[in-house]
């Protein structure tokens, strides 16, 4: 009976893992204006179920006002999907979970910690490919800084400087500027534009950048001049920062050994000997150990990361 139901939620988790990744058609503009010039394709009963499910999602994630990803971190970390249809997918996943725990481990309960660990690892790594981003968009920042003080010199305007290293730099420091470049061009102020590429970067050099075009702006001067001085300066930082980075892999290194060595041990034994695993569930005295365990394994978890994280 167990192998059954495990089975039963395996095949409906992909099944409907199958719509959320399949998801509805597109609309850009109204079916009913292009019914009468093209043949429209029917969406399917899977892409209507798909649709509608989202639909659903989105309305109750909009209700509680709590939203685990946001749809500019999906897009900065390169997934082109919707929130809702992500929040799909991870209950498709976390129902997967479920069933693995009742037929592979016969237990609901590591069924119920696998499937909470899905939006997590989820998160985490959204998290990894957006930080991966905002780490990339540093390191071209001081040759795009040369690169506008080169067409400043040439004697370029700064809208047009921007545009043009736009144009030539690599994702994402080239789709950024391009945006900055777009929302000038319908009004909006350069340096309101400049900050938000900082905050959405969550980088402290982008955004001395904007103030130095901001005092230049309002003070005069060579701003050729001042974006190779804060070139100078952003390459000395990452230079330091590179040298903290190299002297402290070894600690980086050692902290996600003991972080998984507990974990992979804990699911080991589980694969091995799990009736002697259970104890940690069935006992009193066991589900004690077992919170307190992960108590400690949190708090040292935190501890190691306060250690070789440095903050410039």
């Amino acid at each position: 009976m167990l192998v059954v139901l495990a089975s039963l939620l395996i095949i409906g988790a992909l099944t409907s893992f199958w719509i959320g990744l399949s998801g509805g058609p597109v609309r850009r503009v109204d079916r009913q204006r292009v019914a009468a010039y093209a043949v429209v394709e029917q969406p399917t009963v899977l892409n209507r179920v798909a649709t509608a499910v989202e639909g659903k999602v989105d309305t109750a994630m909009k209700q509680s006002g709590g939203r685990l990803f946001t749809a500019e971190e999906l897009a900065m970390a390169g997934i082109a999907m919707p929130v809702p249809s992500l929040v799909v997918l991870m209950g498709c996943g976390a129902v997967v979970a479920i069933a693995a725990g009742l037929l592979l481990l016969g237990s609901i309960v590591i069924g119920v910690l696998l499937a909470a660990a899905v939006p997590i690892m989820t998160k985490i790594a959204v998290r990894w490919r957006t930080a991966r981003v905002r780490r990339r968009f540093s390191d071209q920042l001081p040759g795009t800084l040369q690169m506008m003080a080169a067409s400043l010199r040439a004697g370029h305007s700064f809208p047009r400087a921007l545009d043009a290293v736009a144009k030539e730099s690599d994702a994402p420091m080239g789709p950024e500027l391009a945006r900055v470049v777009n929302e000038t061009r319908v009004g909006r102020d350069i340096l309101v534009s400049l900050d938000e590429v900082a905050m959405r970067m969550q980088s402290e050099d982008f955004r001395w950048v904007g103030a130095a075009i901001g005092a230049q702006r309002e003070t005069g001067g060579n701003l050729n001049e001042i974006l190779d001085q804060v070139a100078a300066t952003i390459r000395d930082r990452q230079h330091v920062r590179m040298q903290v980075i190299s002297l402290s892999a070894e600690g980086r290194l050692s902290a996600m050994i003991l972080m998984a060595l507990p974990v992979l041990i804990g699911g080991y034994y589980t694969l091995v000997s799990g009736d002697q695993m259970t104890v940690f569930i069935d006992s009193g005295i066991g589900k004690l150990l077992l919170a307190g365990s992960l108590v400690a394994y949190v708090l040292g978890g935190f501890w190691m990361r306060s250690i070789v994280r440095i903050e410039f």
